[in-house]
């Protein structure tokens, strides 16, 4: 069965027997060579005033960074009927919705803007509705629905609060998971609780709590045609706000390799200036003081080194600890573990689970069979096509 899933903010669709695809957005490529132009223009503008007190190495280096490409990145895509997809994109301080024809290979724009960033997406092929998530700049997240052809999604709840992962059961009714969230006294959002899974019906305009678990997040609901309930349960973690002694341990640890960083950092500049041959080559400061992170479930993580023994696929390692379990919730309420070190999955309606653990995609048959499908880096989101 074909399957889509994000790298790094990269689409890529996978098909047994075929090469890998990667999809990308004209839209995309061409914001990003709007942006690289207006970057040399003023490049340009500036180079008379460099060239009196930068050194040539120095001009050459700065001259290679404003070349840099603006990140442009996918952020959750869905199927649509016809062999579409439809996906979210997302720059510095653009957000837009777009549909992808796969039998032609085009993309067609149905909205941007610089107002909110949709995400998590889910059609409803019955009422022709899709459900979102709409992240405001106060911080809040809320779930909203719109029609294919519309250009603005409209709020379906509110409050401070991040509701994510919308996923449509039926009848109308919405699953998501939702947790409450804390502000400090400046309004900047410092804490939230555990993800909770709610049911939302529209006929009743009411909202139920299907899972909880004080000690956990329960992350990307959905459910089969038997009622039975998927999520992926993780431990919590106050992320945000409160105080750990354990984390304020370690920033304490690290206090003195951010100063020889930093010490570093001016020495190489200084003999630049004067000698136009810096002390470490910027590849391998780069290197050094940066990490990439996985953006997921609305936060941005730091893949974990999980130690060999917890490994159960070399060639795939995974990026999450095995406390990463996918869970099936009968309707008794009684929760079944189907795989550990899941950080993302999704759910065909033949009952077949796709799921990835950062590096490896793999699929469990309806007769509880696993198989690996492919593997890649830094995978965020797998979706069956």
């Amino acid at each position: 069965m074909p399957i889509a899933y994000l790298s790094q903010g990269r689409l890529y669709l996978y098909r047994p027997e075929a090469p890998l695809k990667e999809i990308e957005s004209v839209f995309g490529k061409e914001l990003q060579a709007r942006r690289l132009q207006i970057q040399r223009k003023q490049a340009a503008k500036n180079q008379g005033i460099r060239a009196m007190t930068q050194s040539p190495q120095m001009l050459k280096q700065m001259e290679q960074s404003a070349e840099a490409l603006s990140p442009v990145s996918i952020t959750s895509l869905c199927t649509l009927p016809n062999n579409e997809l439809l996906y979210s994109l997302e720059s510095e301080d653009m957000g837009g919705l777009f549909r992808f024809e796969l039998d032609r290979d085009r993309e067609n724009r149905i909205f941007h803007n610089t107002e909110f960033r949709v995400s998590y997406l889910d059609f409803d092929p019955d009422q022709n509705l899709i459900a979102c998530t709409k992240a405001y700049k106060t911080g809040s997240i809320n779930l909203a629905t719109m029609k294919p052809d519309a250009v603005r999604p409209s709020d379906i709840t509110e409050g401070d609060s991040f509701d994510l992962a919308p996923k449509w059961i039926g009848e109308g009714a919405l699953i998501y998971q939702s947790a409450g969230i804390s502000r400090n006294a400046q309004g900047f959002v410092n804490g939230r609780a555990p993800f909770t899974i709610e049911k939302f019906d529209p006929k009743h305009q009411q909202i139920t709590t299907l899972a909880e678990d004080p000690k956990s997040d329960l992350l990307g609901p959905q459910m089969d045609g038997s009622g039975r309930l998927y999520y992926i349960r993780r431990p919590y973690k106050a992320r945000l706000g409160s105080f750990n002694i354990l984390q304020a341990l370690k920033e304490v640890l690290l206090i003195p390799f951010r100063l020889v960083l930093a010490v570093i950092g001016f020495f190489n500049a200084f003999t630049q200036l004067f000698t136009g041959k810096p002390l470490i080559t910027a590849d391998t400061y780069e290197k050094v003081n940066t990490q990439k992170k996985l953006q997921v479930w609305g936060e941005a993580l730091s893949p974990e080194n999980i130690r060999k023994k917890h490994q159960t696929d070399a060639e795939a390692p995974s990026l999450v600890p095995p406390s990463w379990e996918l869970v099936r919730q009968g309707v008794q309420g009684i929760p079944e573990v189907l795989a550990k070190s899941v950080l993302f999955y999704d759910l065909a309606d033949d009952g077949s689970v796709a799921y990835t653990n950062g590096s490896g995609v793999y699929q469990i048959s309806p007769d509880g069979t696993t198989q690996r499908m492919t593997k890649g880096k830094m995978i965020e989101l797998v979706k069956f096509v």
